[in-house]
């Protein structure tokens, strides 16, 4: 407010009363009329209230004080009806002032009108003029198409904050990826999050526990893209998350994030939850190279059926680099133990992932595997186990000759 209205408010409340003052004087102590006049006292409480919350109170009580004293000025006593209006105008006082507390005591006009050009102008814009205003790097009016554009443009907006990179867009696109109703504006925002980098971290993992599994995946999502090393102990514990969906986004953002997560992804291979070994499994076959293997050659001895499976399509995915371990690994289990560490399934006659993979292994080793085998005496492995002996590879791959044999 100007400087010379800043005072205006009190006035006119003190105004409000004198007038109020008089007029119980005149009408009600002089004349000994009690109604009609009263009413525009309430406009004095609410305006009081308005702009100075429980002095609303204190108007209406000094009002029901000057109405109660003329009452007993007009009858030398307090009648019931003073006693009733005087409390209705505190009551009013203090609803006033409740009601008051939720909205702000001053309204600027001038921002009202700035605001109300700002959408206006917002939903005018077309993708040719984002375009121009991402080139002359000019933030305000895009961010100002976040808050008030169409859907279209916010969506061409949101891209064009990503493209500028600059950490002032971070607070609003983190409060559009918390709180914005589309889903595709959401997944935008996180994907400008990503590329602005570093200083986008820090607020997305603080998002990392929003309620709404949509949010999570997409944050884990875009510190996976942002590839910053702090962000893999909070995304190491959405492994455990609730959704799956999350857990899988999680494991493959730790996957991005590449070598400086291994460690810690092994670390969490010997987790008490079996989920987040699942997960972990899963990432450090995406990561995948040398590191990875040993520990998830271990792993394939987990007594969890579904991390054994994780484990084997992670394998799976590093590809044949592994099969020597493999081999070894199996070779080395006690008899009894070697099914499982090929067929995580304990359904009969399902064939695990790997075994394909050994077919790209030279004979001998596959001879010796096969002997290996054979010493587990599982009825599950014995057409396997004939296959891995034959000199002459089976067309089509051992996966298609072990489904045509059965």
């Amino acid at each position: 407010m100007h400087p010379v209205y800043r005072h205006l408010p009190a006035v006119i409340i003190l105004l409000g009363l004198l007038i109020a003052t008089a007029a119980e004087l005149v009408y009600h102590a002089g004349a000994g009329i009690v109604t009609g006049y009263t009413h525009i006292y309430y406009l004095v409480i609410i305006f009081a209230a308005y702009y100075f919350r429980l002095w609303g109170v204190a108007v209406g009580g000094y009002l029901g004080v000057v109405h109660i004293m003329a009452d007993i000025a007009l009858t030398g006593s307090i009648t019931g009806d003073a006693m009733i209006r005087a409390a209705s105008f505190i009551a009013a006082g203090l609803l006033s002032a409740f009601l008051a507390s939720g909205f702000r005591a001053e309204i600027p006009v001038s921002e009202v009108i700035q605001n109300s050009m700002c959408r206006v102008r917002a939903r005018m814009v077309s993708e040719k003029d984002i375009i121009r205003m991402r080139q002359e790097c000019d933030l305000p009016s895009l961010l100002a198409i976040l808050t008030f554009g169409e859907m279209d443009t916010r969506y061409a907006a949101i891209d064009a904050l990503g493209r500028l990179r600059d950490p002032r867009a971070i607070e609003p696109l983190i409060e559009s990826l918390r709180s914005d109703a589309y889903s595709g504006l959401r997944w935008k925002a996180a994907e400008a999050l990503a590329r602005i980098g570093s200083p986008a971290v820090g607020p997305l993992i603080s998002l990392l526990s929003d309620p709404d599994d949509d949010v999570r995946w997409k944050v884990a999502i875009a510190l996976g893209e942002i590839r910053d090393p702090q962000a893999i102990d909070p995304l190491l514990s959405l492994l455990s998350d609730s959704d799956s969906y999350v857990r899988s986004r999680a494991a493959l953002a730790l996957a991005t994030i590449g070598e400086p997560a291994i460690s810690d992804l092994i670390v969490s291979l010997g987790s008490e939850d079996p989920v987040v070994r699942a997960s972990v499994a899963s990432a450090l076959g995406t990561v995948g190279g040398d590191t990875a293997v040993s520990p998830l050659i271990t792993a394939l001895g987990d007594p969890d059926d579904r991390v054994r499976s994780e484990v084997i399509a992670a394998l799976s995915r590093i590809g044949s680099s592994v099969i020597p371990h493999l081999i070894e690994a199996v070779m080395a289990a006690p008899p009894e133990l070697r099914p499982g560490l090929l067929l995580p399934s304990k359904e009969p006659g399902t064939v695990g992932p790997l075994i394909e993979m050994i077919e790209e292994a030279d004979l001998d080793l596959r001879r010796e595997l096969a002997l290996a085998l054979m010493e587990s005496d599982d009825p599950r492995l014995s057409v396997f186990i004939e296959e891995l002996k034959k000199e002459v590879p089976c067309p089509g791959g051992l996966i298609e000759c072990l489904l045509r044999r059965r």
